[in-house]
């Protein structure tokens, strides 16, 4: 049976004090992709700029730091660290990837995904963010 990953984006909007990963990224984009992932996915982890790989318990302090202001070598450095990060939790056998997030971080990490041979989609490839709001309000329970 094919077990469903989802990889998430967070997001700009960030609480101004200590909080897990779940509570710290604000946004209504943000929120709607964690309620769609708690029903769809079977585990879940997140991606940032500045730490890579998250996992939803892990507390996060405040910061500044995007991935609009790395260099082209840097996103490249940044999306490898992510997914061997992400392979130290997760095989590539028998799982979906579900890969959230626009483009400027997945033109970076699909390559990495196939390098280490995880199968993965992404479900809003193509949609802006009010389409993106629209698709997650549809398809939420």
């Amino acid at each position: 049976m094919t077990v469903k990953v989802g990889l998430l984006a967070t997001a700009r909007k960030k609480s101004n004090k200590s909080a897990p990963v779940t509570e710290f990224y604000q946004s209504p984009l943000f929120q709607k992709t964690l309620e769609y992932a708690s029903q769809h996915y079977d585990r879940m982890y997140f991606y940032n700029a500045k730490d890579g790989l998250l996992l939803p318990e892990d507390i996060m302090d405040p910061y500044d730091v995007s991935i609009k202001t790395f260099s082209h070598h840097q996103r490249e450095e940044w999306a490898q660290k992510v997914i061997e990060q992400f392979s130290q939790h997760e095989t590539s056998t028998d799982i979906l990837v579900c890969l959230h997030g626009g483009s400027v971080y997945r033109k970076h990490l699909e390559p990495q995904l196939n390098r280490f041979n995880y199968v993965y989609e992404v479900p809003l490839k193509g949609l802006g963010i009010g389409e993106q709001l629209s698709w997650y309000q549809k398809n939420s329970v």
